[in-house]
């Protein structure tokens, strides 16, 4: 027999198949043709035969290793717990008598970490009672109490071990009995049933991922949500089935069953499966000729190489708001870009949605200060949008496909059509949204919402030189407390945040405005009486920039700004103006203010 200072976590006693407790970790090892086991040390001490026990004094029980009967037989069980038989079984071979050796030496009093206070009373009759730990009601088990403190826990969540896994996590969970305080501060639910947990619970949890788990969830649902449904588990199994990360797995499934992948900064690439899969459309890659809806001139193919923009400013498309990546169009007359497939736009779109009955027919905006809020995603925009019964849709949210595969989760998300009483949290920014505009895995009860889901993949932002990429929980690679770097709040650890690794930076993704306006273009210009210079609209104004109408910062805000005399008016203030004698038009010529 060899003694060890330690037993490792994962060993569970041979004899009575309980973990070690952290007062128990000290106990004997031994070893049987080279191989080790654990004993509690009260378990290698037991007695080889029981003379007279209470429940059977006719005979002796002798200790045995193993259960003498054959392991599929049924009918054999402890004739005190009624369980079936385990390692280490007091027998009596003349009467087929049997007990568990837990059933034949009671312990009474155990000192649980728990309650550290007081030793925790056998009570060995069954109780109805609601169990400290999982929650549950007790009614058929045996339980420990503290009458003083009125401590009451099963039997079973007793001897629970202090560090267990799950298929779903690929960390190890430690048991504590009450909720951590960075879990508790942000009200994070539990990861499997979505549900608020008790401060007071039990839990398994992970603190580099911030994953935690009821104790009821964790001992009802083993295996992870995404198995429940059969028909899902055959046809989207766990990444590691397929031998490679997440983002290989996704690949496969987008590969084989056509679908567009998200997040994205392409979002012509998007508007072109849609309308070639969904709508049956038939678009030209780079067509000879082409007029766009909003000025009806002969548009001529544009290569981006060759063109000289301005210092510091993306060519958007002016229909969709989204930045033009490959060659695309320009009217020369108006200064307008967009993409080719912007361009063959419909003039109307199917009955998208069932609560809406009319066909979407697509618009657009006179007035470099107008506006339309989207109803899907609720953001503002100022390009083209398809209408019906006085919804607005940007060109985005509009021409989202049906079913999508998102690289924030293992499985395609489905578009939630006709669900529109029903809300749900999104699992990205925390809110509520009506099922109408969203997407969901429903076998795991993964939801977005339409402006989650359009969130680009990479951003810039002038407080850090490398391009920010959308960050997805869990952050196991960033353990501890992140904060965003501009609004200087700490960031929600299961929020969608956008993350510079080389300089570790965070940040919210509706603090960066490039995130908050990216439904508009900037560098309309227009004229009016009270200033003799034209104002261009820009994304934000400079750090110490204010309004010269209601004397706001502009910091981080639209802003109507002049180039000649740094004269600047807010978005708001600026709508508010008459529209007499205003000149509306687009210089690319005038530049811009550097910041």
């Amino acid at each position: 027999m060899e003694w060890y200072d330690e037993v490792p976590w994962s060993k569970l006693c041979y004899a009575c198949q309980k973990p070690f407790l952290h007062q128990e970790s000290v106990g004997p090892n031994f070893s049987i043709e080279g191989r080790r086991f654990f004993l509690h040390q009260r378990c290698a001490e037991l007695p080889r035969e029981i003379p007279e026990h209470p429940l059977h004094p006719n005979h002796k029980l002798t200790l045995l290793a193993e259960s003498p009967y054959r392991r599929d037989d049924e009918l054999h069980c402890c004739h005190r717990c009624r369980k079936a038989l385990v390692k280490f079984t007091y027998h009596c071979s003349l009467c087929e008598f049997d007990l568990h050796f837990s059933c034949a030496f009671i312990d009474t009093k155990l000192n649980h970490p728990c309650h550290p206070e007081h030793p925790l009373t056998l009570l060995q009759r069954p109780s109805i009672f609601s169990c400290d730990a999982c929650w549950e009601r007790g009614d058929e088990q045996e339980s420990y109490i503290c009458v003083d403190c009125q401590v009451w826990i099963h039997e079973s969540c007793a001897f629970l071990p202090t560090t267990n896994y799950r298929k779903d996590h690929d960390h190890p969970l430690s048991l504590v009995y009450s909720v951590p305080n960075e879990f508790r501060r942000f009200g994070i639910p539990c990861d499997y049933c979505l549900r608020d947990i008790p401060s007071r619970s039990w839990v398994y949890y992970c603190g580099p991922c911030r994953y935690i788990i009821h104790l009821g969830c964790f001992e009802k649902y083993r295996n992870p949500r995404y198995i429940i449904h059969l028909g899902c588990f055959e046809k989207y199994r766990n990444p590691s089935d397929f031998g490679g990360s997440i983002e290989s797995h996704l690949a496969k499934v987008m590969s084989r069953d056509n679908l567009v992948k998200f997040p994205t900064n392409d979002s012509a690439e998007v508007f072109n499966h849609v309308l070639r899969k969904e709508f049956g459309m038939e678009i030209v890659a780079v067509p000879e000729r082409v007029k766009l809806r909003r000025c009806e001139h002969s548009i001529d193919s544009l290569d981006l190489q060759n063109v000289s923009n301005s210092k510091n400013n993306e060519i958007t498309c002016d229909v969709c708001t989204k930045a033009i990546l490959f060659s695309s169009g320009k009217c020369e007359e108006c200064n307008y870009f967009f993409h080719f497939t912007c361009a063959q736009l419909p003039g109307e779109l199917p009955v998208l949605y069932q609560w809406s009955s009319q066909e979407f027919t697509l618009s657009f905006l006179e007035d470099v200060r107008d506006k339309f809020t989207c109803y899907a995603c609720k953001l503002d925009s100022n390009g083209y949008y398809f209408v019906a019964e006085k919804n607005y849709l940007d060109v985005t949210c509009a021409l989202l496909p049906s079913r999508l595969i998102h690289k924030a989760h293992e499985h395609p998300l489905e578009r939630t059509v006709g669900l529109e009483t029903t809300h749900q949290k999104c699992r990205s920014c925390g809110d509520c949204f009506s099922f109408v505009f969203g997407y969901a895995c429903f076998d795991c009860d993964f939801s977005l919402d339409y402006a989650c889901i359009t969130l680009p993949e990479i951003v810039n932002h002038r407080w850090d030189k490398h391009p920010l990429l959308l960050s997805f929980p869990p952050f196991s690679d960033r353990p501890g407390d992140f904060y965003c770097e501009i609004c200087e709040e700490e960031i929600h650890p299961k929020r969608w945040h956008y993350h510079c690794k080389e300089c570790n930076q965070s940040f919210h993704p509706l603090c960066i405005p490039r995130v908050l306006y990216r439904n508009f273009t900037f560098g309309g210009i227009f004229e009016f009486g009270s200033h003799p210079h034209p104002l261009k609209l820009a994304r934000e104004g400079g750090y110490h920039s204010r309004c010269d109408s209601c004397h706001e910062p502009m910091y981080c805000k639209r802003v109507f700004q002049c180039a000649t005399c740094w004269f600047c008016i807010c978005f708001s203030c600026a709508t508010k103006v008459s529209k007499f004698k205003t000149k509306v038009m687009f210089d690319e010529d005038i530049p811009p203010f550097n910041f």
